[in-house]
């Protein structure tokens, strides 16, 4: 009996990882096919289209009204199509690992997006990206993990609604002082960087209540 329950739970672990609960305890299906999940476009809210070597963006993403959650990990992407400022609902885009050197204005768009990934992309132009970034007002979330930076661009205050900067595995050697304009940072992530070990949290920044990973 007691295998039994064993392999029914160990089952449902492995459904929920392929699905998520949404504020209303509906729990949605996450697509991985663009062909499956534009069979019925209206149901979709999760699509993981992440290591599929898509070298083009996809078509057909218009279609998806509902979407809250986009993932193109990993595609070897090197420009986004202007039909992703449809995505009206989109909360969450992982764009990392791809070949972007610059932003298109159309992700203005996207008035509801609460996280972005944009790590692993050495070629981006960061300064080029917050400019299109800071016009997003809900954004809370920025991953901008290993892209070879060595220091913020002063236009960073631009993202003015942040509460969340991840800069892990980059060339930074100071604490940027430019997090001091981004008045609702809260937690800032500067692991695997090259600053001194002997850095000490007296400085100006962590007067701001910051919580920091060294």
């Amino acid at each position: 009996m007691k295998n039994w329950i064993y392999i029914y739970i160990l089952g449902l672990l492995v459904c929920l990882q392929f699905t998520q609960v949404d504020a209303q305890g509906l729990v949605s299906q996450e697509y991985t096919s663009i062909e499956e999940a534009l069979k019925e476009p209206d149901k979709v809210i999760r699509l993981n289209l992440s290591n599929q070597s898509l070298s083009e963006f996809p078509k057909g993403l218009s279609k998806f009204k509902n979407l809250e959650y986009l993932s193109l990990r990993n595609d070897h992407l090197t420009s986004l199509s202007p039909e992703i400022s449809s995505l009206k609902k989109l909360k969450v885009l992982d764009l990392g690992g791809n070949d972007f050197t610059v932003l298109p204005t159309s992700l203005t768009k996207l008035q509801n997006l609460e996280e972005l990934y944009l790590d692993n992309e050495k070629n981006l132009d960061i300064r080029q990206g917050i400019e299109i970034l800071g016009k997003l007002p809900k954004l809370r979330i920025l991953h901008l993990d290993n892209d070879g930076i060595e220091k913020l661009p002063p236009n960073i205050k631009k993202l003015s609604h942040l509460e969340t900067l991840s800069l892990s595995n980059n060339l930074l050697r100071i604490v940027p002082p430019q997090v001091k304009d981004l008045k609702n940072l809260k937690y800032l992530d500067l692991n695997s960087n090259h600053l001194p070990t002997n850095l000490h949290l007296n400085q100006p920044v962590a007067e701001y209540g910051l919580k920091i990973r060294f």
